[in-house]
């Protein structure tokens, strides 16, 4: 270095041009090239301004797959006996799918693999059953997702007016201590693994009451506060969690009398809120949804923080995701992204959308916010058939159109230097008699529930997913082809 030094104060005025210009190009290339995870697995790599996936090989990749790899689908009343014979008569025990039959998952996991890479898709992705062994996924050579479940944070929860402590008080040591352990027995098997992608939390989780209230008020017209909030409030004594909250209540009122008066809380000095265990609707609102926010934020900041450090802690290999955020309407406001954009490497959203330019600002919003590379983990166009009362996705009028409207859409993302991937919303269809999860409707797919594929749609899927790396390198220079079903961008 002082070589080096010597050498640029150099009365040498050429040579102090060539260094100084060697070294502005060095700092130019390692600007635009930026590594983030650990080169030996699969990692991201921002290469000429564009993102991407490398793995353990140094190959570049968008991730694609299928979603919702599920025994209830799989193992319908009306095509469970065809997968039996298929798999092995033990992947059934009193006519229910046995998580046990080791070698029939095994052969039903070649199958589910089989359709994956026939179809040029790479990645099998967050939705599917936890009890599925992940070193199945290891052997068969394909990428896919970890699931670290540190606590339960659905936004489903909002269909009870309380929770009853099922929210995780984030700022406990018992918490800590419990998101340690899981992460020490889970990522451990991990952290070695070469076509592991990295840590999924929770699915769907509303971070603040207005979100919530907006997704969820079908559920609840009564609910005051956000649920995450109530269960760590509420609880008796001067917990970790309502000291975050004493301090919020501290700069957001002048006196405890005043607070208490808004709360109708009977209590003379701010110590006695450890006596408080039901908080009820505050006279001031605009207060309250202010006090309210800032312990979401709280909140979120915890439940990341503490997560990744605990992943880390045993795994420092392989990259983080955290919870796939609920994108649709108006959304989570920008403090959310802005904070968990602290503590993920990938920016995992779901996000059912044609392809328009209202959606194009909109990732382009969510990278902005959050400072980091953006997969749609879960959206799909779908078409209802006759064996369906509806199904999930946004609908077009036939298998062909689902195929075009996948290429137009992938096409589209891959034009955005920061976008890694889509997922699509649906492996096998669900039929009319299948279990429904909240949404009521009959999951979309690219199969039918006995594996026959849907070649007007997956023909030209396949041909886009072989063409994803070619566009994406071509990121930021090409002009945008929208949908042309201009009659369903506004629904």
């Amino acid at each position: 270095m002082k070589k080096l030094s010597s050498l640029i104060h150099s009365k040498n005025s050429n040579l102090k041009l060539l260094i100084c210009s060697f070294l502005m190009s060095f700092i130019s290339i390692n600007a635009q090239n930026q590594i983030v995870g650990t080169e030996s697995y699969i990692h991201l790599e921002k290469i000429d301004k564009v993102w991407w996936f490398i793995d353990a090989n140094g190959e570049k990749f968008i991730s694609t797959g299928m979603n919702h790899m599920q025994s209830n689908i799989r193992f319908a009343k009306y095509n469970k006996e065809y997968w039996a014979e298929q798999f092995g008569e033990e992947i059934l025990q009193n006519g229910r799918f046995n998580g046990k039959a080791t070698s029939a998952i095994k052969k039903w996991m070649e199958q589910a693999v089989k359709d994956h890479k026939d179809y040029g898709f790479n990645t099998i992705p967050f939705h599917r059953d936890l009890n599925i062994p992940d070193e199945y996924f290891e052997e068969l050579e394909i990428n896919y997702f970890g699931k670290i479940k540190t606590g339960i944070i659905h936004a489903s929860r909002v269909k009870y007016l309380s929770s009853d402590g099922k929210f995780p008080d984030v700022f406990s040591e018992q918490f800590k201590d419990n998101a340690d352990s899981i992460a020490k027995e889970y990522c451990s098997k991990h952290k070695n693994n070469k076509y592991f992608l990295g840590y999924t939390y929770e699915d769907l989780p509303a971070y603040e009451f207005q979100m919530y209230k907006q997704a969820h008020l079908r559920h609840n017209k009564n609910f005051v506060y956000l649920p995450w909030v109530a269960d760590i409030i509420n609880k008796n004594g001067m917990t970790d969690g309502k000291k975050v909250w004493l301090t919020i209540l501290k700069e957001n009122y002048n006196s405890p009398q005043e607070m208490a008066e808004n709360y109708n809380i009977e209590i003379t000095k701010w110590e006695d809120i450890a006596l408080v265990s039901k908080w009820s609707e505050p006279n001031n609102k605009e207060k309250w949804l202010a006090d309210q926010e800032e312990m979401s934020k709280q909140i979120l900041e915890n439940w990341h923080k503490i997560n990744r450090e605990s992943i880390l802690r045993y795994d420092p290999n392989h990259l983080i995701f955290g919870d796939k955020i609920f994108c649709h309407g108006k959304g989570h406001p920008d403090w959310v992204f802005e904070i968990i954009g602290k503590y993920v490497d990938v920016l995992l959203i779901q996000d059912y959308e044609m392809l328009k330019p209202s959606h194009i600002k909109e990732l382009e919003r969510y990278h902005r916010l959050s400072g980091k590379p953006v997969l749609n983990g879960d959206a799909s166009y779908a078409v209802t058939v006759k064996e369906q009362r509806a199904s999930k996705g946004l609908q077009v009028e036939s298998h062909a159109a689902v195929g075009e409207e996948y290429a137009v859409y992938l096409k589209g993302i891959m034009n955005l230097p920061f976008m890694l991937g889509w997922h699509n919303c649906g492996y096998l269809e669900q039929w009319t008699g299948g279990k429904l999860d909240d949404t009521g409707k009959q999951q979309t797919g690219l199969f039918d529930p006995f594996g026959k594929p849907r070649s007007e749609a997956l023909n030209p899927i396949k041909k886009a997913n072989q063409k994803a790396v070619k566009w994406h390198i071509s990121a930021g220079n090409e002009t945008f082809e929208y949908s042309k079903r201009k009659e369903q961008w506004n629904k």
